[in-house]
């Protein structure tokens, strides 16, 4: 169905779009906990630098001092020798202080950047979840529009078709049933007709006619053209149209009454000789086509000259366009699209 692909493409960009946004959070915590980590890293070794750097510094003032004091005379040779000591522990000392200065330094900031990602990539998800729980809701409202939508076509296409139909001063009811077969994807049509004999017509004549009228008007209409589907995703990508006429002396579409002799045929008079063409134009009222013959008291009506039925009965064929009725309640019935081709 057409809606259902409307709705079916919009379930799938939300998974999508779900799948995306929860990359990117992952991606996210990846790349902020590496930068965290590298920061942690590069801080450690900082640190453990600055506090190698100052042992060192510490380490080479006290062999210079203790060098200069080893020139003194004994008695000051002590006091810088203390001197050396003092200076060179206060000196570790510092060195210490910095170093696990540095280090708690390192772990504030470290924490605080672990912290940031936990929080970042708990916004992300919470804005993919909001983001998915909208988008799904949009879903549910085209899937309950697409029911409705798809219900209300239904009714324009039951089974026992019946439709009111007018051109001009002319006004006739188009009637048959339609039945899908998907098995086969064919599109099953059934037209009832109830002969009602005039005066002067035999039960003998009415079989006579049946006889001629129902192959010719089954062999006019059935098959001409697939039923292609255009739009939505039905089951069958294109039917075939079979058109099955029944005579029967109750429960019909149509009613003619049959006269003696010949003249001229509408939808619901007939005569004993009326020949099988004329019957399939007269069957093509039935199915909701109008007449495309120039007529004094239609002025406004479409004359044509392709070679149509619903013009010429004698020479003429279904077209296309005269499956319009078909392709009307098959559309409807499924809610795809299909169009005769």
């Amino acid at each position: 169905m057409a809606c259902k692909d409307t709705a079916g493409g919009a379930r799938r960009r939300c998974l999508e779009w779900e799948a995306q946004q929860r990359r990117e959070c992952r991606n996210w915590r990846t790349e902020q906990t590496r930068r965290c980590d590298d920061w942690e890293t590069t801080s450690e070794q900082r640190c453990t630098q600055s506090h190698t750097e100052q042992e060192r510094a510490c380490d080479r003032w006290e062999t210079e001092r203790t060098q200069e004091c080893s020139d003194w005379i004994v008695i000051f040779r002590w006091l810088c020798l203390a001197w050396t000591w003092v200076t060179t522990t206060v000196c570790r000392a510092w060195s210490w202080v910095t170093k696990t200065v540095c280090d708690v330094w390192t772990w504030v900031s470290t924490t605080v950047c672990r912290v940031w990602t936990l929080v970042t990539t708990l916004v992300c998800t919470l804005w993919v979840i909001v983001t998915t729980l909208v988008c799904r809701t949009w879903v549910f409202v085209l899937d309950s529009w697409c029911l409705f939508y798809c219900s209300l076509r239904r009714l324009f296409a039951p089974t026992e078709f019946s439709q009111l139909k007018s051109e001009c001063i002319y006004g006739w009811t188009s009637a048959y049933r339609a039945e899908l077969d998907t098995e086969n994807c064919r599109l099953n049509i059934t037209l009832r007709i109830r002969l009602v004999a005039d005066e002067g017509v035999s039960a003998a004549d009415l079989t006579a006619g049946q006889a001629i009228w129902e192959p010719a008007i089954e062999a006019a209409w059935s098959g001409q053209f697939p039923l292609r589907m255009t739009d939505g995703s039905c089951t069958c990508e294109q039917y075939t149209v079979n058109v099955d006429v029944q005579f029967v002396n109750s429960n019909e579409h149509h009613t003619v009454t049959v006269h003696p002799g010949s003249g001229r045929e509408d939808m619901t008079n007939w005569y004993v000789n009326t020949i099988g063409e004329a019957a399939a134009h007269e069957a093509g009222h039935m199915f909701g086509n109008v007449d495309e013959y120039a007529d004094s008291n239609c002025s406004g009506r479409t004359v044509t000259s392709d070679g149509s039925i619903m013009e010429n009965h004698i020479t003429g064929a279904v077209l296309v366009r005269h499956y319009a009725s078909f392709a009307n309640w098959l559309s409807n019935r499924t809610c795809c699209t299909y169009q005769a081709s």
